[in-house]
């Protein structure tokens, strides 16, 4: 007996091998929002009096606020096959640049507010540029930036808390409530809309997905590649800027490395969003879900009294698996 396969067991073995890779895409789809409702369920089980309340379902939304928004620009880059590094020392920079020009210059609140943003615009387009243009890395690009916009927060803010002098109406932004939710949530769902409809809805969107997907062909095609990616990194400067007055203005204060945390909870929700993509691509909806996957984990994971470590822990092994699925449908498309 030699071992040899048949013509029938030979189209066998292809049938379930084929239908075996047909699955694999449509599983992977499903380890994100199978992970979500095992993450609920066991925290409804383990703290069925605060979790599953209305009371957290709002408090996670508020918390999203900030971290949607910046997820929204960074779909934005991510959708171009670009990295920015820098958009929280942009933060940081935007909220000092705020906070410092109401505190010790005595503007008001809108007039620092669109100073701040015209500045990040400005960051972001040159950014963009340097990324560009210089066709270097956007890893290594944004990486250094980022250092230069840690440094400039620090000389606009001498590196120290500072609350003295600020606006009630600015302070107030973060905490008036529509409907239930704080300002910022209702911010953060326009930002969300825009972002998506430029995305779905224009030809600048169209064109972003098509350099993400193949950035020569789009050129032969006639898209204007380094324009789109330019403007990427500016959608991102204006989403950070924002990010930033929202968060001075709920601090009513500014402090030193006010963005903390936020690259690493950005990306994995951008990913997370990714990874629920039959196509594999950056979404604007599928970031923001990304945004409440992770901030439902870490309110449960902070009704269990679990130490703050283990939230980044976790965030950390979330990204992994994120773009690991992502991987294991093909590399897909952005």
């Amino acid at each position: 007996m030699t071992g040899t396969l048949s013509p029938a067991q030979t189209a066998t073995q292809a049938s379930m091998s084929s239908g075996t890779r047909s699955l694999l895409p449509i599983l992977a789809n499903l380890a994100v929002p199978i992970g979500f409702v095992v993450m609920v369920v066991t925290f409804g089980i383990l703290r069925p009096d605060t979790f599953l309340t209305l009371s957290t379902v709002t408090d996670v939304l508020n918390q999203a606020a900030i971290p949607v928004i910046l997820a929204c620009g960074v779909t934005f880059t991510m959708t171009v096959g670009q990295f920015d590094l820098s958009f929280t020392g942009l933060f940081g920079f935007s909220g000092a640049v705020v906070i410092v020009a109401m505190s010790e210059n005595g503007w008001p609140g809108v007039l620092a507010g669109v100073v701040a943003l015209l500045l990040a615009l400005a960051v972001g387009t040159v950014i963009g540029l340097l990324v560009t243009l210089g066709r270097a890395s956007s890893f290594i690009v944004t990486l250094a930036l980022g250092s230069v916009l840690i440094g400039l927060e620090t000389m606009v803010s001498g590196n120290k808390n500072i609350y003295q002098n600020i606006p009630t109406s600015f302070t107030d932004l973060a905490t008036v409530k529509i409907l239930g939710l704080n300002l910022p949530v209702w911010i953060a769902i326009i930002v969300c809309l825009v972002s998506f409809v430029t995305m779905h809805a224009t030809g600048f969107g169209r064109h972003a997905y098509a350099i993400g997907g193949n950035d020569k062909a789009a050129f032969l095609a006639g898209v204007r590649v380094r324009r789109v990616r330019v403007l990427a990194f500016v959608v991102l400067g204006a989403t950070a800027c924002i990010g930033a007055v929202i968060a001075t203005s709920k601090a009513s204060s500014y402090y030193p490395n006010i963005a903390g945390g936020y690259l690493l909870s950005t990306y994995a929700a951008v990913f997370l969003g990714a990874a629920m993509s039959r196509s594999n691509r950056f979404t604007v909806g599928g970031s923001a879900l990304g945004v409440v996957w992770l901030l439902s984990l870490q309110t449960g994971l902070t009704q269990l009294n679990q130490p703050a470590w283990v939230s980044t822990l976790l965030q950390g092994l979330v990204l992994a698996s994120a773009v690991l699925i992502a991987a294991g449908k093909g590399g897909g498309k952005k």
